[in-house]
């Protein structure tokens, strides 16, 4: 019962805003996939910090597995950014997103900090043995910091 009523206040807010609910469903999706894509990158992190702190041994293979499962979860990054995903929107609102409005109002510094990002990813991904892997991550890791302390709101 409380979800038809939650889902009928949801579509009532996106018609009151001139959207349909098929596009509320749409934005709510991307922000969804944001999410996930997020998570991936968690779970791509805890693969490769550990043999940052010295704690796993260095393994290409499973970093390489762990980044093919990020980039397969992030692939539609691009189309996830939509005016109707931004927090504040009914979609925003449903899916709780953690993306700050700077996101859109600093366009060019956001798809800066992804272009960063895919550029240390592809570093790390380029590493051969511990070494290259310990000399690239770092740039990666702060590729993430920046990102989330400029682009997502706490928790």
């Amino acid at each position: 019962m409380v979800l038809k009523i939650s889902l009928g206040l949801f579509t009532a807010a996106a018609l009151a805003i001139g959207l349909s609910p098929v596009a509320m469903a749409d934005a709510k999706a991307a922000i969804e996939a944001r999410q996930a894509c997020m998570k991936a990158n968690a779970g791509m992190m805890k693969v490769m910090i550990p043999v940052i702190k010295g704690q796993k041994p260095y393994d290409k293979a499973s970093i390489d597995a762990a980044i093919a499962e990020s980039q397969k979860a992030c692939a539609g990054w691009a189309d996830w950014w939509g005016e109707d995903t931004k927090p504040g929107t009914p979609a925003g609102k449903a899916a709780k997103t953690e993306a700050k409005a700077e996101v859109w109002s600093d366009a060019a510094g956001f798809e800066a900090a992804g272009k960063a990002y895919m550029t240390a990813e592809a570093a790390v991904l380029a590493a051969t043995d511990e070494a290259s892997f310990k000399a690239a991550f770092p740039a990666l890791g702060k590729s993430c910091g920046t990102c989330h302390e400029s682009f997502r709101q706490a928790d």
